[in-house]
């Protein structure tokens, strides 16, 4: 039996009760899926929501596209200002640390792939599964950024950091291989998506819920510290690179792109970082 749940503009949602598990789907396909502020509002309330409600094992999120999410709206990148980029950093930030610390396990499908900021919301998953030919790419420094949201602390934590530099540093669509063997990808599937998907919902559903919730509690708090100081460092370096403005230069259609040299911003950047205030923590 299948209950829907609330009345968001960028976000569906459905309760099914034999498993006990809340679907989550980004339902703006017009966006390409991509995470404008308003989405991430309503994801921040829903993730609000779910804290208390320990009754739901699982909340599973996908997308109304075939293509998880481009992460950022990219045909007007251009026209956001630095302080419009970083609010939508640290919206994010925040929301990936709540998804960690949920007592419900989160499952995520990527479907056929994802870019920019949409592969740094998949590190708040638990369980992360998409199709063999998926597309997945840090691809953020091919459009003038860096991934600020948890993509170069928290993926450093969460796969070894051979593959995270590998996978940043060049921007490229990540293999199948790859992501299966570094563990980011617990699972792919084919013409199988709804077999794959009930048998971890099912999974789930057997686990003795009081010790699911706790053992969720400990990977995290395990990791706590890392993640805490890793987000600092992510701000300080996020707002050095934006000295450049290098995300305004080209649609991104163009063949290139007139990034500022490095050369040219090395002494901003040093300026940057020393004068960047520091930032306690995360907010919860």
């Amino acid at each position: 039996m299948q209950t829907t749940l609330f009345n968001y503009t960028t976000l569906s949602t459905r309760l099914e009760k034999s498993t006990r598990t809340l679907f989550v789907t980004l339902n703006r396909p017009d966006w390409k899926n991509a995470f404008r502020l308003e989405m991430l509002f309503e994801l921040e309330s829903l993730l609000a929501w779910c804290t208390t409600r320990v009754e739901i094992n699982t909340i599973f999120i996908d997308s109304s596209s075939e293509v998880f999410s481009t992460g950022l709206e990219l045909e007007s990148l251009s026209a956001l200002s630095a302080s419009q980029l970083d609010k939508i950093n640290t919206k994010l930030q925040k929301i990936i640390f709540a998804m960690m610390q949920l007592p419900q396990t989160v499952v995520m499908d990527l479907g056929h792939g994802s870019e920019t900021i949409a592969s740094e919301f998949a590190l708040g998953a638990d369980i992360r599964i998409a199709h063999k030919e998926a597309k997945v790419s840090f691809n953020h420094c091919h459009y003038g950024l860096v991934p600020a949201a948890g993509g170069m602390s928290m993926l450093s934590a969460l796969v070894p950091p051979a593959f995270s530099r590998a996978w940043i540093l060049s921007g490229a669509p990540i293999s199948e291989s790859a992501l299966t063997q570094s563990g980011f990808l617990n699972e792919t599937y084919s013409e199988n998506k709804n077999e794959v998907i009930a048998q971890i919902l099912g999974g789930i559903a057997k686990l003795a819920p009081v010790q699911r919730i706790q053992a969720k509690l400990g990977l995290f708090e395990a990791l706590r510290n890392q993640f805490e100081a890793g987000i600092v460092m992510d701000r300080k370096i996020a707002k050095a690179s934006m000295v450049s403005e290098d995300w305004r230069t080209k649609k991104p259609e163009a063949k290139e792109f007139g990034f500022m040299p490095a050369k040219s911003m090395s002494y901003s950047v040093k300026l940057s970082l020393i004068k960047s205030e520091e930032t306690t923590g995360i907010e919860h």
